[in-house]
């Protein structure tokens, strides 16, 4: 019966965790775009002016850039990420009295930065995250027309940790990164109150994770207890007819490795942006993003540990292993293939507005929603037939074939709300704040410790300062918190203990807590040329 669950089955179902993570990630929507208007206003800015990142926001507002203008960015962040580990009374019973588990009770915790460098590929870990970026328009003469092209961050998260650190079985190293590197736009002036705008946005999608492997499982249990009491026992007389003795093989045995890059360097969507004006203490916005269908593609890589290839390589040296030859791993020390993936990024809607209710107050209030209901499934190909996914499209049929796995997420649509508050000071100087509340899209039965953003809550302070006629210096500063709690058993993303368990569990029956806080810090350099 241990047959049924190849570890092979979960180390490659953890590269569907990058998937997971991707999802996730996008549940940070807005949070690396590093307009510093928009972070200070909490990103209720669809109504209002956001400079050269109104390509993004709502590509309407382009048209309140006139001239030619350039614009410079600079982001910085840290991202504190912890997890807590808790064993209860009983922990350890659901596999067969196994309870050394070197996790249980401990801590994780990482603020070490990394990103995607297309070209290069895989996670690059960085001392400091800092990003420069940059982005232009023109507005010739007297023309109704804005045009303009901005190089931003839609997504940009990635973070490393420590060899030993127990949040390792959920990600080592993981980055989950889009980068638009061009976005064509056109701002449309058709009246002194109505304006129109236009994007197309062509991006690279990277995803990249290195992450150890490991099965706590009631069936990993009984291997561990068997092994306990026969692999000390001189001469043993049931190694012949079956040898679970190659290697260690209990619940919380290192089995592999997993490094997965998957990429797409072109991956277009388009902005539809409209911004309405009537008088000067009123203004309307809205903006649809669309989605983009991908077909991610890289490579995979399993380093197996050495008590991986013993236990297997010791089974089928046995009789009852030799029955089964062929249909059980063969305790290699490496597999390395292709993989592919089909991925939507969603499609958002946002409408907000602006209000002046005294001559320095403005109050921005914006609605959003988006489609996270399109990552229902998730579906990975490879290159070729695997015999652990033989095994899988047996006991799993809806979720396997022989060179595929589907995973299921039922992650669901969400709307939410921001608000901003500028003060004018003067005619230079704009002190501003906001605040938006982020529910999350993920059910509590899929949360995780992978990229762990719950419900979150954002807080936004910044201020702008007009140079002179032609130059404007905008800094903004975000501080974003976030909290899980998943009860043991709660979540077959991360702690089921059920025998059915098998993908993938790392933390079974540990209840887990969660806590990210980020700190993002944007300045603006914005000028005539």
């Amino acid at each position: 019966m241990t047959m049924r669950i190849s570890p092979l089955k979960r180390a490659i179902a953890g590269a569907a965790l990058l998937v997971s993570a991707s999802t996730q990630a996008q549940l940070a929507q807005n949070l690396t775009i590093g307009n510093p208007k928009a972070m200070a206003m909490g990103n209720a800015i669809t109504a209002d002016e956001s400079g050269i990142d109104a390509v993004h926001y709502n590509p309407a507002a382009l048209t309140k850039l006139k001239g030619r203008k350039t614009t410079i960015k600079y982001i910085t962040a840290v991202m504190d990420i912890r997890s807590d580990f808790n064993a209860g009374p009983n922990y350890g019973d659901k596999f067969l009295g196994a309870d050394n588990d070197p996790v249980a009770n401990s801590s994780s915790r990482t603020t070490t930065p990394a990103m995607y460098f297309p070209g290069l590929g895989g996670a690059t870990e960085l001392p400091l995250l800092f990003v420069p970026l940059a982005g232009i328009s023109i507005n010739p003469p007297g023309s109704k027309l804005t045009f303009a092209t901005d190089v931003y961050t839609p997504q940009a998260l990635g973070y490393v940790r420590d060899d030993d650190d127990p949040g390792r079985y959920q990600g080592k190293e993981v980055v989950m990164q889009r980068l638009t590197y061009f976005s064509p736009a056109v701002g449309y002036q058709v009246n002194d109150q109505l304006s129109v705008g236009l994007s197309i946005n062509f991006s690279d999608q990277a995803l990249a994770l290195n992450q150890d492997l490991r099965a706590p499982n009631l069936l990993t249990g009984a291997i561990g207890q068997t092994q306990e009491a026969l692999c000390g026992v001189e001469g043993n007389p049931f190694e012949v007819l079956l040898n679970l003795c190659g290697g260690e093989f209990g619940p919380y045995t290192d089995l592999a490795n997993l490094d997965v890059d998957m990429q797409q360097t072109l991956s277009p969507t388009w902005n539809l942006g409209v911004q309405w004006e009537p008088v000067d203490w009123f203004a309307w916005g809205a903006v649809y993003q669309s989605e983009a269908k991908m077909h991610l593609q890289g490579k995979y890589t399993l380093d197996y540990t050495e008590n991986w290839q013993g236990f297997w390589r010791g089974l089928d040296a046995s009789l009852i292993g030799a029955v089964f030859n062929g249909i059980t791993p063969d305790g290699v020390g490496k597999e390395v293939g292709n993989v592919s993936m089909d991925l939507t990024y969603p499609q958002h809607f946002s409408t907000g507005i602006k209000l002046k209710p005294a001559s320095k107050w403005q109050v921005n209030l914006d609605a959003k929603w988006t489609d996270y209901a399109a990552w229902e499934k998730f579906e990975l190909q490879f290159d070729r037939d695997l015999d652990f996914l033989k095994i899988a499209s047996i006991f799993s049929p809806d979720g396997a074939t022989s060179d595929a796995i589907t995973l299921d997420r039922s992650y669901k649509s969400v709307w939410s709300w921001a608000l901003g508050v500028q003060y004018d000071v003067n005619d230079r100087l704009s002190l501003r704040a906001g605040y938006e509340p982020r529910p999350s899209a993920v059910p509590d039965n899929k949360a995780d410790a992978l990229v762990p953003l719950g419900d979150a809550q954002l807080y936004g302070l910044g201020v702008g300062y007009k140079w002179d006629q032609d130059t404007v210096i905008d800094v903004g500063f975000n501080y974003l918190i976030s909290k899980q709690n998943i009860p043991a058993g709660s979540s077959c993303n991360a702690n089921c203990a059920d025998i059915d368990s098998v993908v993938y569990n790392p933390y079974a029956d540990l209840d887990v807590e969660t806590t990210v806080k980020a700190y993002i810090l944007a300045l603006t350099y914005t000028t005539s040329f």
